[in-house]
């Protein structure tokens, strides 16, 4: 009688830490500030809608590191950060923190894509600066 007590107070307990943690999981993704779309070709650099200058430091590899440079980052912006996903596809948690270089200029240096197992190279690039999101799509090479 002592072991299906404790074997019906873990289940509820199991069940309860699954509600939570799905609650936590559906607040989070509906805080997340929606992705302006954005036309911009990384690979040669661009201007996104907010006047920032966005550009790889050459062609983005699927099996190397590259580098990321923003210019133009306003004032005052605390944290941008960049992530990699493809469209109906989940590429796990891949964000990359940007470094302050000084004068707008924020870097991410040995930067490298998510393996997709189905050898796509079609991504789309969320680029986070302060509390807005830009997505844009580029063809890896």
């Amino acid at each position: 009688m002592n072991k299906n007590r404790t074997l019906l107070i873990a289940a509820v307990l199991l069940l309860i830490f699954a509600a939570v943690k799905f609650a936590l999981f559906f607040w989070w993704q509906n805080s997340q500030p929606a992705a302006q779309q954005a036309v911009c070709d990384l690979r040669q650099g661009c201007m996104l809608p907010d006047g920032v200058y966005a550009k790889a430091d050459r062609k983005i590899p699927t099996n190397a590191p590259f580098d990321i440079e923003l210019r133009n980052v306003p004032a005052g912006v605390k944290e941008v950060s960049v992530s990699f996903s493809m469209k109906n596809m989940d590429m796990g948690f891949n964000r990359y923190g940007l470094a302050d270089e000084g004068g707008g200029v924020w870097t991410a240096r040995q930067i490298r894509l998510p393996v997709c197992t189905e050898q796509r190279r079609d991504y789309l690039a969320d680029i986070r600066i302060g509390g807005v999101v830009f997505q844009t799509a580029f063809t890896a090479d």
